[in-house]
């Protein structure tokens, strides 16, 4: 016995994933979306074609719209979940990107039109977030199709206006991802950290979605417009589709840490060379490099390799806006290893300037050419991450972790000096 669910993009239906008796994934795409003018792959992995692509290729790409983790683990025990095939034909109706996964024969998204929309209640997330419980799993059951958000984090997607959280129902997209504070020893504030870090990137020039914090002085709320979503002039919200490092490179989330045998710095910046659209092709290894050099210099060492997407915008790719920059180094009991091998480093202590060299080498870009985005960041830096520690502390006087990542930062610019960069 086969099984399947039907993969849409807006009203069209792109293909069918289907599981047969031994739980083994495929997909196709359909006839319709084969000869559309219109037509995308799902995933550079996945080019268009007629013939079926197999589990591996298929799992890389689906499998990595889920939740991640203990979060997962949560929803599947909660919901007798067993695996990606069962978690999308329950909250497969608004993922990332511009699909609609359904077991009907039609597209939610016929239904949209007729706008409707279910109030969250607030309580409830407050709740979770006191008994320390998956805010996700905790609204689970009065949520229409809407949990398929990927990532080990706790989040949630929603509209959020007036300060209110909203489900819609009728297939309509979500607008915003509703992070909650993270539960791990060790880890406070995560929601300022990563609402602080996200401001700061912008200040120093990189793309980054809107972030705003909803706090009722007990709890807080990070709210990140999603940048997979946009409006018409008749402010409709219509999808985007996108694409992480991950599933571009037909990798599962399993595989985002090179240290596990996921993309290097070099695969992804092939990847960009070798796709973006030529006339954002410069900006994009530039920002790419900037999104590294931030990183480093912040201490994000978890910047792995689903934390990087591609969009698509009038058919051609180009890179997303950044997303989940997040001080980890503040927390002793989080890994201290970077995500990728700087050289053949990982340690941000043990990382020279031979192994930046080494970098500049591996990629193929002119000696020093990310010594001098790395000089330029850390300037950067500097001028801006005091001042906005400053107006953290004002606008949220109970924070302290913005001056802790800002005495952080200063740490890191100095030490990049004693290794030799300079």
């Amino acid at each position: 016995m086969t099984n399947t669910l039907n993969v849409f993009y807006e009203k069209t239906k792109i293909g069918e994933l289907k599981r047969d008796k031994e739980l083994t994934l495929s997909f196709q795409y359909s006839h319709e979306w084969i000869n559309n003018p219109n037509q995308f792959p799902l995933s550079l992995a996945m080019p268009v074609q007629e013939k079926p692509f197999g589990n591996k290729v298929t799992i890389s790409f689906f499998e990595n719209l889920l939740p991640e983790g203990n979060i997962r683990k949560a929803l599947a025990d909660h919901h007798k979940l067993e695996n990606p095939y069962e978690f999308l034909k329950k909250f497969g109706q608004d993922c990332a990107g511009a699909i609609l996964i359904t077991e009907n024969d039609t597209s939610p998204a016929l239904e949209s039109n007729q706008k409707s929309e279910l109030e969250i209640n607030i309580k409830n997330i407050y709740n979770a977030i006191e008994d320390k419980q998956s805010v996700a799993e905790a609204i689970s059951e009065e949520n229409p199709g809407y949990l398929s958000i990927a990532g080990a984090q706790d989040k949630f997607p929603a509209i959020y206006k007036n300060k209110k959280f909203y489900l819609p129902r009728n297939g309509a997209p979500t607008t915003h991802i509703i992070k909650v504070p993270i539960f791990r020893s060790g880890v406070k504030e995560s929601v300022f950290n990563e609402y602080y870090c996200m401001q700061l990137a912008k200040l120093v020039g990189l793309n980054v979605p809107r972030t705003r914090v909803l706090d009722n002085g007990e709890h807080a709320l990070l709210i990140v417009d999603r940048y997979d979503r946009t409006h018409t002039k008749d402010k409709d919200v219509i999808r985007i589709h996108q694409q992480d490092f991950c599933q571009a490179q037909g990798i599962t989330s399993e595989m985002k840490y090179e240290s596990k045998g996921g993309p290097s710095l070099k695969n992804n910046y092939d990847l960009i060379v070798k796709h973006v659209d030529i006339h954002k092709r410069k900006d994009a290894i530039y920002s790419f490099i900037d999104w590294l050099c931030f990183n480093l210099l912040i201490g994000n060492n978890d910047s792995h390799s689903k934390n990087i997407s591609f969009i698509l915008s009038n058919h051609k790719i180009q890179m997303a806006p950044f997303y989940d920059l997040l001080c980890t180094a503040i927390y002793p009991k989080l890994s201290q290893e970077f995500s990728f091998s700087i050289g053949d480093r990982m340690n941000f202590s043990k990382i020279s300037l031979n192994q930046i060299y080494l970098l500049e080498e591996s990629l193929g870009v002119k000696k020093k050419f990310v010594v001098e985005r790395m000089l330029s960041m850390k300037t950067k830096l500097l001028a801006q991450k005091e001042d906005l520690a400053n107006k953290i502390k004002i606008d949220f006087p109970r924070v302290k972790i913005a001056h802790r990542i800002s005495k952080l930062i200063q740490d890191r610019c100095k030490s990049i000096e004693v290794q030799g960069i300079h």
